[in-house]
């Protein structure tokens, strides 16, 4: 923390904050019978690293209101001290200890669902998470294109113009802004069109995929979009295996970009973009208090009460949300597998599922919910609910996911494919569990030697590793705990963040950004 401080006094301005900018917020706000504030935090990734920033950081953060809830907060923000004293006090109860301003930009339902509902999901993060089925889809018709001109542009645009602020004037400090994820591909041009000089870098979340994944859209798209990134000054993505394919994708579709892929640069414009790695993590204290509170508490008790009701069984424990790319399907068809091969292991083992519902308006991931609820019910057959193998119970309660962890003998992280997944470092810093990894997960390039790797399309070999998860000696589950723990906790939402500041502050000052290439867990241990 002091290196970051630090590098953070050199970065910013006396007063000056961090302008952190996302489709969404940390929060999402609604009124109890038009009175009282309550805010919910978000489920996704973004959002389970993020939330924690402003306990590193003075930050500003930036994102849409794009329900009713969320624009009568914003409106409320704005107005100053009378109207946000009460919202700013369900912030600091959900976000304590945090130095953070919100703002919250009004995007009209319309655009928003164009940018959101149509380009940003499912088109960007099907293709990106190499979901389309190719012989159907993607279709980039006119209907699609009109969505990225009139949603995604202007999202793009109305986040971009928000991000600068009081720094739109010449003379205001250098801006310094955090773009997060796929939804602003185009938001660092829009800045440097006002800020030529701001210090912009874009964190993409989700995998870059390779080269042949992108072919299948226009040129004129795939061009706008590297472009767009291009405009950052840094680029930093999860894993070295993704910066690599974002370098790739810059000499393939930007013939005037010359790419050094010794450097891990490309320079465009006159201008030199550097691509890096910033494998994102938690913060490990953060999540030990919440995991020592009440709520979790309360959560354990509740489940431990069950598991006594079914005569203490062992579980198998994921929690994700349910879409395609998170591969429950095959999880669930995997465990099926497993208790056919092994009857005896019906009575002492259950797999609970914490699932919050996600983007069900989507008819892709309303099918593949369908799918996975038809698995269960074959497999609970008309078993008695303490009985039945499966258990699932909703993910939108946070503490009752990490009472689930807790309590967990075996972790599934089976994604397709996952930007990280922070599930499978949750799990690790809350218990000692066996971790299974996909080996397509982000997570695995840190966390491969010590779990057990699957290949996500594999339900035989997932099958045979659960087998393998529950046989492991006490001994050998505990000393890989450690080992993935110990990962984890070094490299943690601060180290994360102080590699991105200390490369910022050297761009700032005209050097190299000194962050290099991080090991490869994965491919050692292939």
């Amino acid at each position: 923390m002091g290196d970051l401080a630090t590098q953070l006094d050199r970065l910013l301005a006396p007063g000056q904050r961090v302008v952190v900018v996302s489709n969404r917020g940390p929060l999402s706000f609604h009124r109890a019978r038009g009175k009282r504030w309550r805010a919910d935090r978000g489920s996704g990734g973004l959002v389970t690293a993020l939330a924690d920033l402003g306990r590193l950081v003075p930050i500003r953060w930036v994102s849409t209101a794009s329900d009713a809830g969320d624009r009568a907060a914003g409106v409320a923000l704005r107005a100053g001290r009378a109207g946000a004293v009460a919202l700013n006090a369900v912030i600091s109860a959900e976000l304590p200890g945090q130095d953070l301003e919100l703002d919250l930009v009004d995007v009209p339902e319309e655009i928003y669902q164009a940018h959101y509902g149509v380009v940003s999901n499912p088109f960007l993060w099907f293709l990106q998470h190499q979901l389309f089925a190719l012989p159907y889809e993607p279709n980039v018709d006119e209907s699609l294109l009109t969505d990225w001109r009139e949603g995604y542009r202007v999202v793009n645009r109305l986040l971009g113009e928000a991000a600068l602020g009081a720094h739109g004037a010449k003379t205001a400090a250098r801006p310094v802004v955090l773009l997060q994820d796929y939804h602003l591909y185009l938001a660092a041009g829009v800045i440097r069109e006002t800020r030529p000089d701001a210090l912009i870098q874009h964190f993409n979340h989700i995998p870059w995929p390779a080269v042949e994944a992108l072919q299948v859209i226009p040129r004129d798209l795939r061009r706008e979009i590297v472009g767009g990134l291009l405009e950052n000054d840094i680029l930093g993505f999860q894993t070295d295996h993704y910066a690599t394919n974002f370098l790739l994708a810059a000499e393939a579709f930007v013939p005037d970009a010359r790419v050094d892929p010794d450097g891990r640069n490309v320079r465009w414009h006159d201008r030199t973009i550097w691509v890096r790695s910033y494998p994102i993590s938690l913060d490990p204290d953060a999540l030990r208090a919440f995991a020592a509170g009440p709520a979790v508490a309360e959560a354990m008790t509740h489940l431990t009460e069950r598991l006594e009701r079914a005569g203490k069984p062992r579980l198998i424990v994921r929690v994700d949300r349910l879409e395609p790319s998170k591969n429950a399907l095959r999880g669930f068809l995997a465990f099926e597998s497993l208790l056919e091969r092994r009857p005896d292991l019906r009575p002492t083992v259950r797999f609970l599922a914490i699932q919050s519902t996600s983007r069900e308006n989507i008819p892709e991931y309303a099918r593949y919910a369908v799918a996975v609820r038809e698995v269960v019910a074959r497999v609970n057959g008309m078993a008695d609910p303490e009985e039945q193998p499966i258990w699932l119970l909703d993910g939108s309660d946070r503490a009752l996911a990490i009472a689930a962890l807790r309590l967990a003998h075996t972790v599934l992280v089976n994604p397709i494919v996952d930007g990280m997944n922070l599930v499978a470092k949750e799990a690790v810093l809350v218990a000692q569990p066996v971790l299974i990894l996909s080996e397509t997960a982000g997570a695995a390039e840190q966390l491969a030697g010590d779990s057990l790797a699957v290949t996500a399309a594999d339900v035989a070999g997932t099958s045979r590793t659960m087998e393998r998860a529950l046989a492991m000696s006490d001994e050998e589950r505990i000393r890989r705990a450690r080992r993935l723990r110990a990962s984890v906790r070094d490299e943690d939402l601060s180290w994360w963040l102080g590699r991105q500041v200390r490369d910022l502050a050297a761009v700032a000052a005209g050097r190299r950004p000194p962050s290099r290439q991080l090991r490869d867990a994965m491919r050692r241990s292939s």
